[in-house]
């Protein structure tokens, strides 16, 4: 999962050097991400002042965690399903202020 982790990581990064409307969005952004595999596997990472951090191991104090099973990830970054539906159907659930769940968005497409 890191490693597909890391993957949409470095998307979010090229996406921020070639789009400077979606850079300066980000660097109004201080926020920390908690991503949470069956309750038991955890990874974090966060953006501040328009850049994403590595992605590290080990549950934190999140402003946004998200919690799904390694099987809707792995469809949702093969975009065998689409994020929103599977939210909608409950496959993720996210715990953030509808702000954030916004941003959630964005920030992934």
């Amino acid at each position: 999962m890191k490693e597909t982790l890391e993957a949409l990581r470095k998307r979010v990064i090229q996406r921020i050097d070639s789009d400077e409307k979606f850079k300066n969005k980000l660097m109004k952004v201080d926020k920390k991400f908690l991503v949470e595999f069956e309750g038991n596997t955890f990874y974090n990472f966060s953006i501040k002042q328009g850049s994403i951090s590595e992605i590290m191991d080990g549950p934190v104090e999140a402003d946004v965690t998200i919690s799904m099973d390694s099987d809707t990830f792995n469809k949702i970054m093969s975009k065998e399903i689409d994020p929103m539906e599977a939210y909608f159907e409950k496959k993720i659930r996210i715990k953030a202020s509808l702000l954030d769940k916004l941003f959630l968005t964005d920030l992934f497409k």
